[in-house]
């Protein structure tokens, strides 16, 4: 499977307004101005993934994929598979499995290219939202942007949800974020620096590079196991 990017309306120049990622993620948090630039996006994803899955045909054999988000509007005529990062929150709960259930009924298998949940109490309702609780200087993670509960409960519990209603719905494939943020260190005895509470990671990270399980693993391993 090759996979022709990921989110490039968010990563890359030219689908949306911004010069850089903070101004394009800064889009998502103003309702107003990302209404106002989504119409454009469709026809330059479009044009650009068409001309992109041309060139990979000439030279790769295999199916063909791209890691969508919904509001993109992706012809997905030119794919092997409709793939979709689909995060499950608060405010779309209830149409979150006739939205996966209408993904499907496209007739293309359909794979779930990123899901999961962060690791702090009420991590599950803000869905992707979840890891922008770590505060950057620059590139370097330095803290937590206020005084949050760990909860691997709460993160086995959603992700195990979620993996239910994948299977159940028919998706072909799901992939979960992540294994492991490492990036995002666990530090238990500083709960304002312990940045494994905005990681997405199914194992906590210490300092020394090691990592141990979260309760997460034990439940994704579970599913799979049955």
């Amino acid at each position: 499977m090759f996979v022709t990017g990921a989110e490039l309306s968010l990563f890359t120049k030219g689908f949306l307004p911004g010069d850089d990622l903070d101004e394009r993620l800064g889009l998502l948090a103003d309702r107003g101005r990302l209404v106002a630039a989504l119409p454009t996006v469709p026809s330059l994803i479009n044009d650009f993934l068409g001309k992109a899955v041309a060139v990979v045909r000439e030279r790769f054999g295999g199916k063909v994929t791209y890691a969508s988000i919904q509001f993109e509007g992706v012809d997905w005529e030119p794919f092997d598979f409709l793939s979709i990062d689909l995060y499950r929150t608060a405010g779309i709960a209830d149409r979150f499995v006739p939205a996966v259930r209408r993904l499907v009924a496209s007739g293309k298998p359909v794979a779930i290219t990123e899901f999961g949940s962060a690791t702090f109490r009420g991590a599950a309702a803000r869905g992707a939202e979840g890891g922008m609780i770590v505060v950057y200087e620059g590139a370097e993670p330095v803290g937590l942007d206020g005084d949050y509960t760990r909860d691997e409960d709460e993160q086995a519990a959603v992700i195990r949800e979620l993996l239910e209603v994948f299977e159940a719905e028919d998706v072909d494939s799901a992939f979960l974020c992540t294994f492991a943020c490492y990036h995002l260190p666990h530090r238990p005895d500083d709960p304002r620096r312990d940045l494994d509470l905005g990681g997405y990671g199914v194992v906590k990270v210490l300092d020394d590079g090691t990592w141990r399980r979260k309760a997460a693993f034990g439940s994704v391993a579970e599913h799979y196991r049955g």
